[in-house]
């Protein structure tokens, strides 16, 4: 349900969330529960004996764009070519931990009322995005509009990276219509012949 995914201005967050059913594997069930809930040896096996029992949700929340979050080039490890490896820094904002927790809560009132008889949350995170974002200015984004490189004209990003925010919904349907769009522009330019001449978007 996306009925808790627009703004409310009485929430102490901005933006939302998507409540949505999900059926994790048993393996994954079997993480989540011993980190959740401590369980490890018989004690897991035999929680795992209900597995076809439990209801799974999922909640998918937007994670606000934040200039601490970023994505930059280590300046000491380095990869078996000897060049820089990614060095990710990420920290969840106040807003994200209160969209967080307010989707946490909604959901336990749900099953609550449901009747479910034992409730359990785990930690988990998906889709990564964000890291070379779209935009319409070089000096703040990673590509333009058709997900054209500024900074290399012949190279084209078509996934989770060229969000501006995270959404609050699973990304991939948006991620297959950018990559079928770019794809298409990639053709029309091509039959024009634009790529025959290097194109210069910085000074």
């Amino acid at each position: 349900t996306q009925d808790f995914y627009d703004t409310d201005p009485r929430n102490e967050y901005l933006r939302g969330y998507t409540i949505e059913a999900i059926g994790p594997l048993p393996q994954v069930f079997a993480r989540q529960a011993q980190a959740s809930l401590g369980l490890w040896g018989q004690d897991l096996r035999d929680f795992m004996l209900d597995y076809n029992h439990y209801a799974g949700w999922g909640l998918v929340g937007e994670c606000l764009p934040s200039d601490e979050n970023t994505v930059t080039l280590d300046p000491v490890d380095k990869d078996s070519y000897g060049l820089p490896v990614g060095r990710v820094t990420f920290a969840w904002g106040e807003n994200d931990r209160r969209l967080f927790r307010a989707g946490v809560e909604k959901q336990r009132q749900i099953l609550d009322a449901a009747g479910a008889e034992v409730t359990w949350n785990a930690a988990d995170t998906a889709h990564l995005m964000g890291a070379c974002r779209m935009g319409s200015d070089p000096t703040t984004s990673v590509v333009d509009g058709w997900c054209r490189s500024w900074e290399v004209p012949n190279l084209y990003i078509c996934d989770g990276s060229v969000f501006v925010t995270s959404s609050g919904v699973n990304p991939s349907l948006t991620i297959q219509a950018i990559a079928a769009r770019t794809a298409e522009y990639i053709t029309r330019q091509a039959r024009t012949g634009a790529f025959l001449t290097r194109a210069k978007y910085l000074a």
